[in-house]
């Protein structure tokens, strides 16, 4: 890994030219200012010191110029000057007045940032003299002051460990503006920025301009002084090729994001990683190569002044540019290369279904509230990862049933976004084409509240009336959308159909479950039951849903069903109940691959809250055995050999599958997600585990959970609403192949060997 030191430290030799002294360090040729003032050749136009006193009047009408550190309160000498808690700087030509005067300090008042305090010098005439410089390290005489503006009263000795990592950014006159790193970059909710203060011309004895290639291969600066860089010197005029030149080239070029908002056309431009073991820091460009965000990833240690924290913390005058203390291992990048890729329109593909020749998709924009516009479903080539068809459904509603044989698929969509109005439209396409085989003339009367699927039909539901409670039920055959039966059904009716593989149509009305003969709507079984009493979690937008669906397998024929306050396993073939429950609010719990349940609960009876308001039970509901209980919230589990594979407390760990005890967890090694969604499930290969979090899809060593690294090219997401999607649809393996979609819009084929063959290397 690359790592760096400080040339102020390191050792270095004189060499002599004419008049002039000079010291070669690596990377540097130091000119001795000491010694070309000697022979009267001073680099500088000197003048005398300020010394007129400069005063203000509160309402007086005052201009700042650009890049001046705000200050949230008067300072002196006591304040260190790398721990002035500067968040912002200014944006330079905003004329503000005058609110107070103190001393040496003016507060000011600004339609966007409110109040602030600053020197009053930076609005006199004299500052008007002050022009930024290429960034310079430099030394000074011993015995030298720091100053809070040229000629002030308020002064800091110098001292090597304020200085060394000081630059030069601007002069005036006789005098040098230094920029000072801060001391803590990262607190709380803060980013703190540099700090401005001044020195002589006469104090500096040595000065170099900063070499380029920060990051290079070569590079002795440590990430302390290229974070300062970063800082100081890159906005959004920056252009990559300015960017190539200052950091060098990076590790690892990627796609990025979406850089555009849900309501217009995405835009994927470039992400560069630069990686080294104490810090990581990403660089995101627009597709005309212009700079729109930064990120330093830093992990939790001594070596780069950071305090643990959850915050994803943002500059205060830029919230592209921001900084995520993770954990104590930063996951390096994994070159696994993706068989195809294919680059979809909205940002985020899940998997709904495949056959041999077709993948079956939903798009999502991934906005929710005001932010969300568009949704699609569409097919794409399993073999090549081209498309075959595609449907939009604006911000309307849209549901889509594969058939039971894996040919067609029914779309309902309540809104025609090429006619910019609402429509409600139900079609049944042909799987590998897009071709519409039939379509069902709803009507302009009612508007339909959905469609769901039993074998061989599809079940509309609708109102029998506008605004009415009651509804009615019509059954169409999925072959040609001919009416089969309709049914009248009461005021709190419920429909518990999921997918064409359930064998008959179930609703529940008047206190019974029935299970209807798709064909004749003839009761086949049904089951007394009173309307629940406590919260149904399906209706919990955040829940991820009790069974994880399985895109290439068929779902089994047996269901969770609430009946009443109990949670009852119902074979849907007979309607036997399998194994039963009591439910309770506050309560969540999801089917593990081999049937066990993991059933949470919330002491206080609530949705959510901290972990510790949280127990979890390992249930072996058709024994009727709980298998062990932690006082832990633990969720997305994966059982594999004798081990459960789990998120424990918003941390990836490990639990002995028949005593609970934690094998390992990741709590120091990956940053936590205090509150995680669900941005896809577990994934085996071999001795590897891979896991969606944050931003990256790691993979993990599942022995002892040591963090391998992150796969190349892929950005993860939390795509909040949508986390049943995600928990079915972003990583999915069949056989030798796995199928990952990013928050890009990006869904991609990999093969195991290659990625055993990455770790390998």
């Amino acid at each position: 890994m690359k790592t760096g030191g400080n040339w102020r430290k390191e050792g270095y030799r004189w060499i002599t030219f004419t008049g002039v002294a000079a010291v070669i360090v690596t990377g540097y040729m130091l000119l001795d200012l000491d010694v070309a003032a000697r022979e009267g050749q001073a680099p500088e136009s000197v003048t005398q010191a300020l010394s007129a006193s400069i005063t203000y009047k509160a309402g007086e009408t005052v201009t700042l110029g650009k890049g001046l550190p705000r200050y949230a309160q008067p300072m002196d000498h006591k304040v260190p000057v790398d721990q002035m808690r500067i968040t912002t700087y200014t944006s330079g030509g905003d004329k503000m007045k005058v609110q107070i005067v103190r001393g040496d300090w003016i507060r000011l008042n600004h339609s966007e940032f409110g109040s602030f305090w600053v020197p009053g010098w930076y609005a006199s005439k004299e500052s008007q003299t002050m022009k930024k410089s290429t960034p310079q390290n430099f030394t000074l005489r011993a015995g030298s002051k720091l100053y809070l503006y040229p000629g002030s009263q308020t002064t800091w000795p110098s001292a090597g460990s304020i200085t060394d990592h000081a630059l030069i950014v601007a002069a005036t006159k006789d005098w040098y503006g230094v920029s000072v790193p801060p001391r803590t970059w990262n607190k709380e909710s803060n980013v703190y920025r540099p700090a401005i203060i001044w020195v002589r011309a006469k104090d500096v004895q040595q000065r170099v301009n900063v070499t380029d290639g920060w990051f290079g291969k070569q590079a002795s600066m440590s990430t302390t002084d290229v974070r300062h860089l970063t800082d100081i010197l890159l906005d959004k005029s920056t252009t990559s090729k300015q960017a190539a030149q200052w950091l060098g080239e990076p590790d690892w070029k990627e796609h990025s994001q979406n850089l555009n908002e849900t309501n217009v056309s995405m835009s994927i431009g470039q992400t560069w990683r630069y990686e080294r073991e104490d810090a990581q820091f990403l660089v995101t460009f627009s597709k005309t190569g212009k700079l729109v965000q930064t990120r330093w990833n830093l992990p939790v240690d001594d070596r780069n002044n950071v305090v643990p924290s959850d915050w994803h913390f943002s500059r205060a005058d830029d919230y592209q540019f921001t900084t995520k203390i993770l954990g104590q291992t930063l996951p390096t990048t994994l070159p696994w290369k993706s068989t195809w890729t294919n680059q979809g329109k909205l940002n985020y593909p899940f998997l709904q279904a495949a056959t041999a020749d077709v993948l079956l998709m939903k798009g999502d924009d991934g906005g929710f509230s005001g932010m969300h516009y568009d949704k699609s479903v569409y097919a794409l080539d399993r073999h090549t990862g081209e498309n075959v068809w595609e449907v939009h459904a604006g911000f309307g509603a849209l549901q889509a049933q594969l058939d039971a044989k894996r040919e067609g698929v029914t779309l309902f969509t309540s809104y025609a976004p090429g006619d910019k109005e609402y429509k409600d439209r139900i079609r049944h396409i042909k799987l590998s084409d897009g071709k519409v085989q039939w379509e069902y003339k709803t009507g302009s009367k009612l508007s339909l509240r959905g469609i769901t699927a039993a074998e061989n039909v599809v079940v509309m539901d609708s109102p029998v009336a506008e605004g009415s409670n009651q509804g009615r039920i019509t059954v169409l055959k999925s072959s040609n959308g001919k009416t089969l039966w309709t049914k009248k059904l009461s005021a709190g009716y419920q429909l518990f159909n999921q997918t064409a593989a359930d064998p008959y149509v179930m609703y529940w009305e008047k206190n019974q479950l029935i299970a209807a003969d798709p064909i004749s709507g003839r009761t086949v079984w049904s089951i007394k039951t009173g309307k629940p009493t406590v919260d149904h979690i399906e209706n919990d937008p955040y829940f991820d849903g009790i069974t994880r669906l399985d895109p290439f397998a068929e779902a089994k024929p047996e269901r969770w069903m609430l009946l009443g306050d109990q949670w009852v396993l119902v074979d849907l073939n007979s309607g036997k109940k399998l194994a039963h429950f009591q439910a309770r609010n506050g309560q969540r719990f999801e089917v593990l691959n081999d049937g066990m349940l993991l059933i949470r609960e919330n002491k206080q009876g609530e949705h959510y809250g901290d972990y510790s308001d949280f127990t979890t039970t390992l249930y072996d509901a058709k024994n009727d055995i709980k298998r062990w209980t932690l006082n832990d919230k633990v969720e997305r589990g994966l059982v594999a050999d004798d081990r459960i594979y789990v998120i424990k407390n918003g941390y990836p760990a490990a639990l002995d599958y028949h005593t609970g005890k934690t094998r390992w967890d990741a709590q120091y090694t990956i940053s936590s997600l205090r509150y995680p969604t669900n941005q896809g499930s577990y994934l085996v290969i071999d001795d590897q585990l891979l896991l969606p979090m944050g931003e990256d899809l790691l993979i993990m060593n599942k022995g002892d959970g040591t963090l391998i690294g992150r796969v190349h090219d892929v950005v993860m997401g939390s795509p909040e609403h949508r986390d049943r999607d995600a928990k079915n649809g972003t990583i999915n393996r069949v056989g030798d192949e796995i199928y990952i979609g990013s928050s890009n819009g990006r869904f991609s084929l990999y093969h195991v060997n290659d990625l055993k063959t990455d770790i390998s290397r």
